[in-house]
């Protein structure tokens, strides 16, 4: 039976001289029958070993929870009319990875559409930002999401417990009332809520992954209280769905033929999956980081996403990208699209997506769901677990048990150079920053990639900053450039930096916490937990020999450090 895709968002590819390449994949893969295995979930699809593949089949439970949502829409709206009526007036959503991806692409792409209770997301431990947050809403008024999947991860819990004292200096007993939930069944969280008197517990689904459960209670109960139009966003995700197989044999399936491109262009060297978007768009990419990069980056092996690359002339791209437009039908967005038009005449493989309005968003979460497991299969690798990411947190956790003890971190080593206020730790020398910084980047090779870990408090001033950053490494090194905001991206592309390919440039940057927050119930504060998990990933990456370089900003405030490090590092790269 074929499904009609004439309400699905466009999809074109143009990959030039390597379509041969993935329509001789497609064929492998229509010739073993993959679609029907893959909704059987054949778990063999991916690996052989038996452990490999029970755990396959324990996580795809992502595959039909649309049609498990559908019939619990009414129940949501329920619950945001119940949240009205008490007098709520702003959500703040407090999670990590798959808890707080989803909401942000929805608080960005549904700006001036949605007409619900006004939303925030936190999911940083940074103290300037969770203060941020605690003096922007009105907290007796304020409705606090805590997401987290297993019940165990640290960052929400903090959150969670910091907001909920606070809330009890003000409501006493009532506390409880201004707190929801959403976690698995049986975590240690669902006993700790209950304790709390949280106002309700949306029990997700275990076989949901958290970066595949955009569709579900994770990402659909922020989106019915920010006003969305869920039953909408889950009937175009159904539509897609069916498009890809679902219900039967299918002319073409979307998410089949976006994977498999994937998975062939990765595999011959095109492995930088660069997002281009509008404005209105660009936070997409922190939901498809984590998807793709934790899904496909292990075994030496992966796609890394590169969102938010100033996007240049062909002349600064080497040959490792793969470049993806994803846009509105009725936005011109005419800068973005002349430059990825001139990027395909030049050879460049370009994949085109283009969504009626932001509920198409639906129908896109589950087809790059579907092809993030079929480029998994592609590579023939476990596209649900995360065998790396555990790395960071251990060496994390032994940090905080020294904390625990001695009340500090331990001493770090002595850095190679300080210069301008900045103290440089590596394992190249140098004399001066210049130096270190000449050095440091002297290891790139072609194909290589810049990860810039900000272990700082986010603002549009800094993002500027990082930018400048990116685009000056870009032009003069020609290398694609990643920047992420620390812990957050411990939790999405934290398994691609130490599982996947050694072909990366680790710029870690930190700084001291002057005005901290304390964390109740614990012997350390918000800026202690955030230089630990800092060190601890430092500690994991250097464990993988990966190269990496620190920067720790000193007094005069981060903009001025990384303003001080941007001065120093176009010395360098002259």
């Amino acid at each position: 039976m074929a499904t009609s895709s004439a309400s699905l968002p466009t999809m074109t590819l143009q990959l030039g001289s390597y379509q041969t390449a993935v329509d001789s994949k497609l064929q492998d893969f229509r010739n073993r029958n993959f679609t029907a295995g893959f909704w059987q979930k054949q778990a063999d699809l991916w690996v052989s070993d038996a452990e490999g593949q029970q755990s396959i089949r324990s996580f795809m439970g992502w595959l039909r929870v649309v049609d498990t949502m559908l019939p619990a829409v009414a129940e949501m709206e329920q619950f945001v009319q119940e949240v009205k009526d008490a007098g709520f007036r702003h959500v703040v959503v407090m999670g990590m990875g798959g808890s707080s991806m989803t909401p942000i692409v929805f608080r960005q792409a549904f700006e001036h559409l949605a007409k619900g209770l006004p939303l925030s997301v936190l999911d940083t431990t940074n103290p300037g930002s969770v203060r941020e947050i605690e003096q922007a809403v009105p907290l007796a008024e304020t409705l606090f999401v805590v997401a987290s999947k297993s019940g165990t991860t640290a960052e929400p819990l903090a959150f969670g417990d910091y907001f909920y004292a606070r809330l009890k200096e003000l409501k006493g007993d009532k506390a409880g009332e201004n707190f929801v939930a959403i976690t698995d069944p049986g975590s240690q969280f669902v006993t700790q809520a209950t304790a709390e008197g949280y106002r309700r517990i949306f029990l997700n689904f275990s076989e949901v992954g958290g970066r595949f459960s955009a569709l579900s209670y994770f990402g659909l109960v922020p989106a019915a209280l920010y006003g969305i139009d869920i039953k909408t966003l889950l009937e175009r995700a159904q539509v897609m769905m069916r498009a890809t197989g679902a219900e039967g044999p299918v002319d073409h399936n979307p998410g089949l033929e976006l994977g498999t491109a994937l998975g062939v262009l990765a595999e011959q060297g095109r492995d930088k999956l660069t997002l281009v978007v509008p404005a209105d768009l660009s936070d997409l990419g922190l939901w498809l980081e984590q998807l793709i990069a934790e899904s496909t980056g292990k075994q030496g092996k992966g796609i890394l996403p590169v969102a938010g690359d100033p996007l240049g002339s062909p002349a600064v791209y080497g040959s490792d990208r793969v470049f993806v437009y994803v846009g509105y039908q009725s936005q011109p967005d005419e800068d973005n699209r002349r430059q990825v038009a001139a990027l395909q005449a030049a050879g460049h493989p370009v994949i085109t997506i283009l969504l009626h309005d932001p509920l198409d968003l639906g129908a896109e979460f589950f087809r790059w769901e579907v092809a993030t497991a079929v480029a998994s299969a592609v590579f023939g690798i476990n596209p649900f677990d995360q065998p790396n990411v555990q790395a960071a947190k251990t060496a994390t956790n032994q940090l905080m048990q020294v904390v625990e003890t001695e009340g500090q971190l331990p001493q770090t080593s002595t850095p190679v150079v300080s210069e301008d206020g900045l103290d440089y730790y590596a394992d190249v020398t140098g004399s001066s920053a210049a130096e270190v910084l000449g050095t440091f980047f002297g290891q790139a090779k072609a194909n290589d990639f810049l990860c810039l870990q900000a272990y700082l408090m986010e603002t549009p001033a800094l993002n500027t900053t990082l930018d400048g950053l990116r685009a000056l490494v870009q032009q003069r090194l020609h290398l694609a450039t990643a920047a992420g905001y620390g812990p957050r991206f411990l939790h999405s592309t934290g398994q691609y930096h130490k599982g996947g390919p050694d072909n990366g440039l680790f710029l870690q940057i930190t700084t001291d916490h002057p005005h901290d927050l304390p964390l109740p119930g614990r012997t350390y504060t918000f800026g202690t937990l955030q230089n630990a998990q800092a060190a601890g990933d430092l500690q994991a990456l250097q464990d993988y020999h990966r190269r990496t370089l620190r920067v720790h900003l000193g007094a005069g405030g981060e903009q001025a450090g990384m303003e001080r490090l941007l001065t120093a590092l176009k010395k360098a790269l002259t």
